[in-house]
């Protein structure tokens, strides 16, 4: 009879070919035989995410500096808004704790003048061992904390990532973990610093935070690291940051990062209502990959096997605290049906039949349309219209909080798309001509309320993310001078107030206007 063989037993029974008890640190076998018993390092694979590739953001750093300088007018402009082509490496990897990444603490620079702190800062620390920074499980700080590192993701981030969250969960959350997590505070280091304009140590904690993600990812907690997952998806933003702003070409790294721990650990259910920061991670990537899905015409990489448990008409407003995850399951509805929607416009590789085709569409729409009727009334626009002195071409649109504004652009970015890919004949070629059709006014009807909430509310970057991204669909149709001016304005005043690259979405539209 053949020997057992022990598929996670220690090396050395492995390689003695006998059962191995799996006993650590010294199995039952190398203890009766006195040998030394030596164990593989444990490793989580995580498929399509290499943090520590050659494509380190230096490279698009540099292509970036000129943005804060005077640009020529010799760039390369984007073709027509046609989805931009992915530059990701989805091969299977493994991160193993051999790869290395040069790390330091963060140079003095415009991020880093207000600490008033020396390079050997005790609440800086030099991360030249990320497994002993994950023993201790907290970094080394003053007892007089500095007052302005607290500060940076309490206004750099906030807003950015709790666009639908009412309950501000990585406002109110990260913060506090910012003081004792080494992997957190590196991630709210680099994005901070490059809001700040300070490129050297925006790239010096990156490279310190891609150390300490390395080395997490190969742990066997990884998959249950909230840590981890927090600090990837706030890497995401910053290599959206980081995205050339004359092409707009995005690796989409971290995204896939985010994706690869999400569906490792997924149940079959997500709470819209977010109870905890994990939740909260999870809106956050729908969000962060629908982005990429509308500019690309392409499925957006999410599991839509999952269900919402519960659903927002369910849960019963009986306690004061309760409102806030109810507000914030209503504004994930709206960000779940936008998803849901964008995967049924641009599945190009659908077997269903037009008959079919035709019932699911109309299922969309009446989720669409059913989200719009039941809604909580505070989700409705403190004041809506056009003032009489207003040169603005679109109404104004206030509403009490971001996740309404966030909201309402998907539900109107669900009618322009569900109305633009409605099943159905249609003509392969069109006569050019200067009238829109019935279809194309209404499209447009739901393109100027996005822009009116948008013009509206420019501190609100979720919705201004949004409105670079439903551009795609619906910009071609813009044809009034007038209007065309002001949703370049809105671009424009975004990379300059936020970094957020748009100079490649706002050559495209020229040039689909036919002004480039």
């Amino acid at each position: 009879m053949g020997k057992y063989r022990s598929k996670d037993g220690c090396l050395t029974c492995r390689q003695r070919r006998v059962k191995c008890d799996e006993v650590k640190p010294l199995c039952g076998n190398c203890a009766k035989k006195n040998r030394d018993c030596q164990w593989e390092t444990p490793q989580t694979k995580f498929r399509g995410y290499q943090p520590g590739s050659p494509s380190s953001s230096a490279t698009a750093l540099s292509e970036m500096q000129e943005m804060d300088g005077v640009r020529g007018n010799d760039e390369d402009h984007v073709g027509l808004l046609a989805p931009v082509r992915r530059q990701s490496n989805h091969d299977p990897s493994v991160i193993t704790a051999d790869q290395t990444v040069q790390t330091s603490v963060y140079p003095s620079g415009k991020a880093t003048e207000g600490f008033q702190q020396p390079l050997t800062s005790p609440f800086l620390p030099q991360i030249t061992s990320p497994a002993r920074s994950l023993a201790s499980g907290s970094v080394s700080v003053p007892s007089v904390f500095s007052a302005a590192l607290p500060t940076l993701p309490h206004h750099y981030l906030g807003r950015w990532l709790d666009g639908t969250d009412a309950s501000r969960r990585f406002t109110l959350e990260v913060p506090d973990q910012v003081g004792r997590c080494s992997i957190l505070l590196h991630a709210v280091g680099c994005f901070a610093a490059r809001h700040l304009r300070d490129d050297a140590a925006a790239e010096e904690a990156y490279q310190a935070c891609l150390a300490l993600v390395i080395e997490r990812l190969n742990l066997n907690a990884a998959l249950h690291d909230v840590d981890l997952l927090c600090a990837i998806v706030i890497l995401r933003f910053f290599e959206q940051l980081i995205v050339p702003t004359s092409s707009g070409a995005d690796q989409e790294q971290h995204l896939a990062g985010t994706s690869a721990i999400l569906r490792s650990s997924q149940k079959t259910t997500v709470d819209p209502s977010a109870p905890t920061l994990r939740e909260a991670a999870f809106w956050v990537y729908v969000r962060q990959t629908l982005y990429n899905a509308t500019i690309t015409q392409q499925p957006p990489n999410i599991d839509f096997t999952l269900r919402l448990d519960p659903v927002p008409s369910a849960m019963v407003d009986n306690h004061p605290l309760a409102r806030l995850g109810i507000e914030t399951a209503w504004a994930n509805q709206a960000t779940w049906n936008c998803a849901r929607v964008a995967n049924f416009c641009f599945d190009r590789n659908h077997t269903a039949g037009p008959a079919l085709r035709m019932q699911q569409w109309q299922e969309l729409w009446d989720s669409v349309e059913s989200w719009k009727a039941n809604r909580p009334l505070s989700f409705d626009p403190i004041w809506s219209g056009s003032e009489d002195d207003s040169d603005s071409q679109f109404p104004d649109m206030y509403f009490t909080a971001d996740w309404h504004a966030v909201a309402f652009g998907y539900y109107h970015f669900c009618c322009i798309l569900l109305l633009n890919y409605k099943p159905g004949p249609k003509f392969a070629m069109r006569f050019a001509r200067h009238t829109l059709s019935d279809v194309e006014n209404k499209v447009l009807e739901h393109a100027r309320a996005i822009c009116g909430s948008c013009k509206s509310s420019p501190e609100c970057i979720t919705n201004l993310i949004t409105f670079c991204h439903t551009i795609f669909i619906w910009g071609p149709l813009l044809h009034d001078s007038a209007e065309q001016i002001e949703v370049l304005s809105i671009l424009a005043n975004l990379e300059l107030n936020q970094r957020w690259p748009t100079e490649w979405i706002v050559n495209a539209l020229k040039l689909e206007w036919g002004d480039g």
